[in-house]
Order: structure tokens, then C-alpha cells, then sequence
């Protein structure tokens, strides 16, 4: 009769800490995933350019620095050719710079923008597109990727006139399509110096 009581108490035991285990590790699983979404994927994006005098032009070396923000592995799109499309972009590859001329004329106020209106598209017939994972091509395919927290330098050199341009620089992620970020930088052709006087 005692040892009965002592199998019932224990079992007792054992399904109240079951259940408390389990309760536990939803409520911990809601905070990782649900409060801190540490299965989302962040991406920080920033372009920073060298210009040397060539001929009459100027090569232009764009080093971008990608940092994975998240906590979980990012992978650019492995697809190329188009790695993206949608209504108003049709992206070759899966980390992508795109270059345009700023638009002359505009007047002290004016908005400038990557798309001027509603049915803009991008690429542009007069845009440069750059691959700036070529180097990480494998049978043509794109191959890159980051651990949390890492950071790449990735870039592109290119041969430009003097000049201001829009530069677009996008990243289409391997879950999805919608697991997309972008940042567009003004570059001066060649850099800006300030004249200090003295």
C-alpha cells in the first residue's frame, strides 16, 4: 500500500514537470521567435568609393559592406539571369548595383528618386548593372552567404566620366523573394574635397 502511494506521487510528479516543461519551452520559443523574431533576417547595406583619374574618365572602385544583422544564416539568391522580377524590377543578379546618371535640370526642391513614378521600371536602358558576388559565381549560380553577425566587403571598379550618379544597391535573400533589401548612395565623380583656407 506505501509503495503504491509512492509510484502514484512520483507519477504525479512527473506529469506536473512535464507540463511545466512544456509550458516553459513555449513561452521561450514565443519570446525567441515570436517577441525577438530570431528567425527573421537583417541586413545592413553600405557603399563608400574610390575615383582615380583614367584617360580622360575615371575608374571607380565601389567597396559595399554587407553585414548580416540576424541571428540566423543569410544567403544571397542562388538564381541569376534574372534573380529578381517583379512589376518594376527585373534584377540579373542577387546583389546588385545598379548606376545612373543624376537627372540635369531639376530645379532647388525637386524629389529625386530612384523611380520617377508609379509605372517606372528599373533597370533603365541608360543604367550600369553590376554583379557585386561574381567572384562567389560557381556553374552559374550565385553562392554566397553569411553567419549572423558577419560582415563582407564585396564591390565592383568600373570606368566612369566625371559626374554625379544615383547608385542603387540591392539584396535578394534565398528564402523568398520578399526577403529583399536595398539602399540607394549619391556618388561623386571624382570625390568631393573640401577646401579648407588656411
Amino acid at each position: 500500500m506505501l509503495d503504491r502511494f509512492w509510484v502514484s506521487l512520483a507519477q504525479a510528479v512527473q506529469n506536473w514537470a512535464t507540463a511545466i516543461a512544456v509550458l516553459v519551452g513555449a513561452v521561450w520559443a514565443y519570446y525567441r521567435f515570436g517577441i525577438k523574431r530570431e528567425n527573421e533576417t537583417a541586413m545592413g547595406i553600405d557603399l563608400v568609393h574610390t575615383s582615380v583619374p583614367y584617360d580622360a574618365n575615371y575608374l571607380v572602385v565601389f567597396d559595399v559592406c554587407l553585414e548580416n544583422k540576424g541571428a540566423v544564416k543569410l544567403g544571397a539568391k542562388r538564381q541569376r539571369h534574372p534573380a529578381y522580377e517583379d512589376s518594376a524590377d527585373v534584377l540579373a543578379y542577387a546583389v546588385d548595383l545598379l548606376i545612373r546618371p543624376v537627372p540635369p535640370g531639376s530645379t532647388p526642391g525637386s524629389r529625386i528618386g530612384w523611380f520617377a513614378g508609379e509605372t517606372d521600371k528599373s533597370p533603365r536602358s541608360g543604367d550600369m548593372e553590376l554583379d557585386l558576388v561574381a567572384e562567389y559565381e560557381i556553374n552559374g549560380e550565385s553562392d554566397f552567404w553569411m553567419e549572423p553577425g558577419e560582415s563582407y566587403h564585396v564591390g565592383a571598379v568600373v570606368i566612369l566620366s566625371a559626374g554625379r550618379y544615383l547608385a542603387m544597391v540591392t539584396f535578394v535573400g534565398d528564402r523568398s523573394d520578399s526577403e529583399f533589401w536595398r539602399r540607394m548612395f549619391l556618388v561623386q565623380v571624382p570625390e568631393y574635397q573640401a577646401i579648407t583656407l588656411g
